[in-house]
């Protein structure tokens, strides 16, 4: 492309960048990241939004996440490793390479976001534009000054919408859900097709030239997407809680949960440098050595092979032939990495001369050619039988919960396998040339054996870059693991700390949790019903009601998805997937009768009428029925005045409308005395979205670690408590319950 084309295509998007900023800026100015203005539109359509962003990410994601390796970054240098690793997927043209997948995906993005109105996600689809300029600098690398522009601003664009998704997406909503399955579904195609195809499929390597699924990236995407949007929520949702209280108090409750949350720092830091220092100081050198070894009786082999069987030459000149060898080990960060890789090296190459002299003998023993392939494979299987790879020694039995033991046989083991795979490739490439007649020239004995010896240094030269690769990606996927537990458990850290000091902070006669910043949730709406309610046939207002835990006396079911396709997994947990629906005004046909919602003793149903504009946050599995005035919205959030009720997700109905509940015991709801009863969290069932709690706990070091608390909502703010003693204690067993939960499977 002439320079002054790509001059005016980066002119032109330079252009697109300052339009986007501006119509972006206004929009999100007054923007309330606790209600989520833009994304608690849910609908499909704006499902179909994100998804289409996701695709565009497929070259995003398959590049910058897992080729940019942290270690070879600092240790090459970010320019070095930008230019001489980064090649992103390109569409597959149709046509033109600026037309394919990306360009349909930005004109439908374009098209939703103006049917939406979702100005302050125009970014989005430029993009996507962008990102069908991805052939301007993928061929070359970052060639000249315009591709290098072109780059950065996809790299920009590519930064400001993970931005925008942080700020306004969910990882729980159906685009984000659907993309991941759609990954791992793609995944599992691609491993089915190859086991009746030599070239295995895949669905997005159709449209992404070069992309192939691999489970390791996938999950790291998504670990990665999970620890980013955690520490997003834990500093947007902190920041304006911290900002509003008094220096003097912040720093006394700081400095108390510092004392009291110390010891679980200590355990994390002994954890964390034992674990450390088992890997670094033991397991490493001494599987370096194992390699080492191995290497070293390779190389003696190959000195002993050439005086028997190689032509005459000087030591020297044996020893300048393995140098050449070596200059295809690429600089590698660590010293195990870069040793497996020469042992892999030195082993292919030794295999190679080996089968090359066992194919020049079999094609000198004679006989037909009919006998030439099977003579030629039992020549290289016995040449070099798989009981003379210098396989390493794995331990032979691990116990599960064993990591140290269990790391090393997997990295013996999978050395080991490589090694065969690579000693069937080479003899497999070779019998199947000797198989096939000689092209364009009389079919013979020598023909084919020429066939099979290029074959062979074919085979040889693939497997040497497949093992680089390999052993490369494992080590990149090693130490990308570990940055991300380290993180990982950093954040699990912190969270203990937020809760240690939300003990302190929001102690009775302290500073009040606050749900949400809005004003409280007037209890007047709520009436308990015990366990019938009525709705009367002449009311005015259509409800729907739960298939599941209610009984639906009255009027006829008529099931109905009223939530659409949102929060697909908590509604399936709950067995509220699908509603009946009752009909309003009712009472013109003389068949209707009251509708009558009915529970078992000791189950009580309870309703909270809320007015426009207000928000009561509830359970799914405590949710029975609406009216259809209500909207249900997601809450996600990270902040202390949240963490303190054990969750970071909630679910809210916004009104005008009338919500139902059900509680398995007798309800305690305000403005009863008894709803100003200190209780676990677990017992709560509904709480306005502006309610204030206060924090019952007992402030010592052991109680910190091993016992729970219980909350107490102020007075005047509207709750809904079940006093069943089924729902247990839930956080009320300390920060150890709260890092087990995270940490294990239980």
């Amino acid at each position: 492309m002439p320079g002054g084309a790509r001059a005016a295509i980066v002119a032109f998007f330079c252009g697109i960048w300052i339009l986007a900023k501006l119509a972006g800026s206004r929009a999100e100015r007054d923007y309330d990241p606790m209600r989520q203005e833009i994304s608690k539109d849910e609908s499909l359509l704006g499902q179909v939004f994100w998804l289409l962003l996701f695709i565009g990410w497929v070259p995003y994601m398959a590049s910058y996440a897992f080729v940019l390796d942290p270690g070879r970054a600092v240790n090459d240098g970010l320019v070095e490793t930008l230019t001489a690793t980064i090649t992103l997927y390109e569409q597959v043209p149709w046509g033109h390479p600026a037309i394919g997948i990306l360009t349909v995906a930005a004109l439908l993005s374009a098209l939703v976001l103006t049917k939406l109105r979702w100005w302050p996600l125009l970014p989005v689809p430029v993009f996507l534009v962008v990102s069908t300029q991805i052939h301007l600098f993928n061929e070359a690398g970052l060639g000249g000054p315009l591709d290098m522009a072109v780059h950065a601003l996809y790299a920009g664009f590519a930064i400001w919408c993970s931005y925008l998704f942080l700020r306004h997406g969910h990882l729980l909503s159906l685009s984000f859900q659907g993309y991941v399955a759609l990954l791992l579904f793609d995944l599992l195609f691609f491993r089915l097709s190859g086991l009746w195809r030599e070239e295995p499929l895949s669905l997005l390597g159709a449209v992404f030239a070069g992309y192939q699924p691999n489970l390791t990236n996938i999950l790291l995407f998504v670990a990665i997407a999970v620890m980013i949007r955690m520490l997003w929520l834990m500093v947007r949702d902190n920041r304006p809680f911290y900002k509003s209280l008094p220096k003097g108090a912040f720093r006394a409750a700081l400095g108390k949960s510092l004392a009291l949350w110390f010891p679980m720092f200590l355990i994390f830091a002994v954890a964390g440098m034992s674990w450390w220092a088992v890997a670094n100081l033991w397991l490493k050198p001494r599987v370096l050595a194992e390699v080492e070894a191995r290497t070293e009786t390779v190389s003696s082999e190959l000195f002993n092979w050439f005086i028997e069987y190689g032509e005459p030459m000087s030591p020297q000149t044996r020893q300048e032939y393995f140098d050449d060898w070596d200059v295809e080990i690429p600089s590698a960060t660590d010293p195990l990495e870069a040793a497996l890789i020469a042992l892999n090296i030195r082993q292919i190459r030794f295999s190679e001369l080996k089968y090359e002299k066992a194919i020049r003998d079999a094609a000198a023993a004679g006989r037909t050619i009919e006998d030439f392939p099977q003579n030629l494979k039992v020549a290289m299987e016995s040449g070099f039988p798989e009981s003379d790879l210098p396989l390493l020694d794995p331990p032979g039995w691990c116990f599960f919960l064993d990591p140290v033991c269990n790391t090393e046989r997997s990295l013996k083991n999978a050395a080991n396998d490589m090694m065969r795979n690579t000693r069937s490739d080479l003899i497999g490439a070779a019998h199947s040339a000797a198989t096939q007649p000689a092209e364009g020239a009389v079919d013979s004995i020598n023909a084919r054996e020429s066939a099979a010896l290029i074959r062979l240094e074919a085979a040889a030269n693939n497997s040497v870059s497949t093992s680089i690769k390999a052993i490369s990606g494992a080590f990149r996927t090693w130490r990308n693991i570990a940055l991300l537990s380290g993180l990982y458990s950093a954040i699990i850290l912190l969270k203990t700390l937020i809760i240690v000091f939300s003990r302190v902070i929001f102690a009775p006669r302290e500073t009040a949790a606050q749900f949400l910043p809005e004003p409280p949730t007037d209890p007047v709406g709520l009436h308990r019903h015990g366990q019938v309610f009525s709705i009367p046939r002449d009311h005015s207002e259509a409800f729907y009601v739960s298939r599941w835990g209610v009984t639906l006396e009255g009027p006829p079911p008529a099931r109905r998805r009223p939530l659409g396709f949102r929060f697909p997994v908590a509604r399936i947990l709950a067995f509220r997937w699908s509603m009946n629906r009752i009909e309003g005004n009712r009472d013109l046909d003389a068949d209707e009768f009251d509708a009558e919602l009915k529970v078992d003793e000791p189950a009580e149903i309870v309703t909270w009428t809320l007015k426009g504009g207000e928000r009561v946050v509830f359970r799914f599995p405590d949710f029975i029925g609406m009216s259809v005035g209500i909207r249900v919205r997601r809450i996600t959030s990270l902040g202390i005045t949240t963490l303190v009720l054990g969750r970071m997700i909630f679910y809210a109905a916004e009104g005008p409308g009338t919500l139902i509940l059900r509680t398995n015991a007798a309800a305690r709801v305000s403005p009863e005395e008894t709803a100003e009863r200190p209780a676990p969290m677990p017992k709560l069932v509904a709480w306005g979205s502006g309610s204030r709690f206060a924090i019952h706990a007992a402030l010592t070091r052991i109680d910190t670690f091993f016992s729970g608390y219980n909350l107490r909502v102020s007075k005047g703010d509207g709750v809904v408590w079940d006093s069943s003693t089924k729902r247990g204690d839930g956080p009320g067993s300390g920060i150890v319950r709260f890092v087990s939960s995270f940490l294990l499977p239980i």
